[in-house]
């Protein structure tokens, strides 16, 4: 055999090598985060003031909101609120995040059904919206406990 046939089968061996191990390891690396957000789901991570408050200033959201919704996540807003309050603040805002998906159409719902088989499919999907989408405004208004809880409404009806 010759040298140059040598040295570019030991490149491609290298070469196959770092791509079998480079994929497994980034696997790894988000299993690990979407294990760090169901450890702090479990904790019972309250939803903060500053999250009721972003999501109160998403006018389309605001408008989904259920009045007594709408009390609970003033009631977290300002500081008020007790642990059950918190609790159902919180799933107010994900069915209404729910809700936004509906009223999108159905194309929308189909789209974010597709993308929610994993966290950060359905994280990449819906930072890929326009920057003035309710669904992105959403989003973005939420916290990191709260998205990855919208996330698992949505997972979990498809």
């Amino acid at each position: 055999m010759k040298r140059n046939i040598l040295r570019v089968s030991a490149a491609t061996a290298m070469a196959a090598v770092a791509f079998g191990i480079a994929e497994p390891a980034a696997s790894a690396v988000e299993h690990h985060r979407t294990e760090n957000l169901v450890a702090a789901a479990e904790a019972g991570v309250e939803f903060g003031a500053a999250e009721a408050r972003t999501l109160l200033n998403v006018p389309e959201f605001r408008a989904e909101l259920a009045p007594e919704a709408e009390a609970a996540l003033h009631a977290v807003a300002d500081g008020s609120a007790t642990h059950e309050e918190r609790i159902a603040a919180r799933a107010s805002a994900i069915s209404t995040f729910w809700n936004l998906l509906k009223k999108a159409g159905p194309s929308v719902v189909k789209a974010a059904k597709k993308a929610a088989g994993k966290f950060a499919t359905f994280r990449n999907w819906v930072n890929g919206l326009s920057w003035y989408n309710p669904i992105k405004l959403a989003w973005q208004a939420a916290g990191a406990e709260t998205q990855y809880q919208i996330w698992k409404y949505v997972h979990d009806h498809i």
